[in-house]
Formats: structure tokens, C-alpha cells, sequence
């Protein structure tokens, strides 16, 4: 499913509820600070850059149906935020730029998806699905996230049931909206603005940062990198370490630790390119793009394969992908 994006404002606090997280499931590190951004203009950029890895998110989900045949899950199609999301000194202008109010809000529409093919439009703001209230606005950022979540739950579990009927509001008046979600991996990506160059795992979800976007010259690169981190979740990667104790509190000794977490980011590679490869992405500059992006990067060479491994391991995998290989077993949930 599409998650919303995090303003700038929640990143701080974001970054804080997770560094306790396994540092291993990182596919970069701080880099380059990257060129601010005007404020003429930054609410669209923000919507941009959301849409663009929801785009690639849902085309990476969808079309590794097969793959995830026993982990399916409807996907939204859409990205949701809260106007309680953004500071207090941006929210007039969130709101007049977004077309926020008190409801969920809608950032952006993957284009083709059944929600975009129904009428659902980026402004719209959900008032209930199948008649189910989609909950209260909250106070602040934080109860903001954790309303978000629940409202997500709610069109999740509704769409699991089948056809579904949003009710929507915008500054045109109400309407109603009728689809059938389609089945994918799951895939709860979330865009964090802010320079930090990084994408992570936690088991569920899946951050990629602004700056880490930034380097992402094609949606070729990005599908590389958000496949990366799905497929950490979708093999149970976090949940494994920490049961072998390659955690930041490990019981394993450093190198039996080290070894764990290299394999788990080989596994994470090679069902990327499977993933990537089965949604039709151009992976023939993969290793050109993943080498500058670990030169670039100050990733421990202890918990990660070296570059030169890396590469030759990637580039084997495109090849054996290519000729029907099998890139992985997702188990079940």
C-alpha cells in the first residue's frame, strides 16, 4: 500500500523513534546536503516527489502479484496526510496549496490505478468508506501520525472486503467514488524530505529520504532502491536478525553478527532484481547507479558486502533473473 508522506517538521522526530532500528537494513548514509528549496513552490515539489515513489511503489507492488501470492494486500493507490502534519507557521499555506481541512487529506493519485480511474483527485479529502467514519482530526503531528495510521487501517480493511465506496469531499462539494482496490506486496513506502542521503526497513515500513531521491536519476535507480528495502521486509530480515542477536544489543560475536547481516543485504539485492525486473524496470545501469551510490556513501564495510562483491553479485543476478531464475522466496506473513 501507498503510505503518506512525513513533512519536514516530523522528521526529527521520526529519525529519533528510529535509531534504534538495525542500521544494517540502510542501503546509504548521510551525504551531500542538497539545495533548499524556495518556498514558491515547495508544497508542489513536496506532491511531486511523493507521487513519484508512490508510482514506483505501486508498480513494484502490483506487479509482483504472483511473487507475494501469500502476503497480498490491497493498495491504496493514493497518498494520505493530515493538515496537523505540517508545522503551525505552514499550515495556511498546506492547507490553501493542499486543499486541507479537517478530514484525511488526498496528496496524490497513481495514475491508471482503480482510485484514479474512479475520479479520486489530489485535494479530495475521505470522509468515510462504506459509510465507516474515517476518524477525528488530531491536536498535533504526533497523534496526527498515529489518526493517519488509523485511518489507513480502515480503508485497508475495507478494501480486503472488496468494492468499496469512498465519500469525498472538495471545494466543488461531495461525491461519492466506487472501486475494487487492486492486490499487491506489501509495501508500506513512506518519502521523508530533508538532505540525510538514506532508505531503511523496519519490518514494516519502508523510508526513503529526499536526498537519498535526489541521487535516484531514473525511476529505473529508484525501483532498485525501494525494491531493496521491501525486500528486507518481505523476508523477514529485521526479525531474523534480531533473533540470531545481530542487533545493536548483539550476542552474536561481532563477525558472526557481520556475516548474518551481509547475507541478509545479498538476499535483499537479489530479490530487488527480481522485483524490479517483473514490474518491466530498466536494470541495465544498475551497477553503474549502485556503485556511485555506495562510493559516495560512508556504509561499515562490516555490514555490508564490498563493492566489488556487491557489483559482481548484482550483476549475476540480473543475468540469472533475466533467464527465469528464481530471485527469492517471500514466505508467508
Amino acid at each position: 500500500m501507498l503510505r503518506m508522506h512525513l513533512p519536514a517538521s516530523l522528521a526529527p522526530l521520526l529519525r529519533t523513534c528510529f535509531a534504534l532500528l538495525l542500521t544494517a537494513l540502510a542501503i546509504g548514509a548521510n551525504g551531500a546536503a542538497s539545495a533548499g528549496t524556495p518556498a514558491m513552490g515547495r508544497f508542489e515539489q513536496l506532491r511531486g516527489q511523493d507521487l513519484r515513489v508512490a508510482r514506483v511503489t505501486y508498480r513494484l507492488a502490483i506487479a509482483n502479484q504472483a511473487q507475494c501470492a501469500a502476503v497480498l494486500t490491497p493498495q491504496l493507490g493514493f497518498v494520505l496526510h493530515r493538515l496537523e502534519q505540517y508545522g503551525p507557521a505552514d499550515r495556511q499555506e498546506a492547507a490553501h496549496s493542499f486543499g486541507l481541512g479537517v478530514h484525511v487529506g488526498v496528496m496524490a493519485v497513481v495514475g491508471d490505478s482503480p482510485a484514479d480511474r474512479a475520479g479520486l483527485l489530489p485535494g479530495d479529502q475521505l470522509l468515510s468508506i462504506n459509510g465507516h467514519d474515517l476518524g477525528e482530526p488530531a491536536a498535533n503531528g504526533d497523534q496526527s501520525r498515529r489518526s493517519l495510521d488509523r485511518a489507513e487501517q480502515i480503508l485497508v480493511e475495507h478494501m480486503r472486503r472488496g468494492a468499496v465506496t469512498l465519500r469525498v469531499s472538495s471545494a466543488s462539494g461531495e461525491r461519492e467514488i466506487h472501486f475494487v482496490a487492486e492486490r499487491g506486496c506489501p509495501s508500506n513506502v513512506e518519502f521523508i524530505p530533508g538532505d540525510e542521503v538514506n532508505a531503511w526497513a523496519d519490518g514494516k515500513r519502508v523510508m526513503i529520504s529526499d536526498g537519498l531521491l535526489g541521487r535516484c536519476a531514473t525511476d529505473d535507480d529508484l525501483a532498485l532502491v525501494i525494491g531493496h528495502e521491501m525486500a528486507h521486509n518481505l523476508l523477514h530480515h529485521r526479525q531474523r536478525l534480531a533473533a540470531q542477536g545481530a542487533s545493536a544489543n548483539t550476542m552474536l560475536p561481532a563477525a558472526a553478527a557481520s556475516a548474518e547481516i551481509r547475507a541478509a543485504e545479498e538476499e535483499a539485492d537479489r530479490l530487488a532484481v527480481g522485483l524490479a525486473t517483473a514490474a518491466a524496470y530498466d536494470l541495465s545501469g544498475a551497477e553503474v547507479f549502485i556503485g556511485r551510490l555506495m562510493g559516495q556513501s560512508n556504509v561499515a564495510a562490516a555490514t555490508h558486502p564490498d563493492l566489488s562483491r556487491r557489483l559482481s553479485l548484482l550483476r549475476a543476478a540480473i543475468a540469472d533473473v533475466r533467464r527465469g531464475g528464481e530471485p527469492g522466496v517471500i514466505p508467508k506473513g
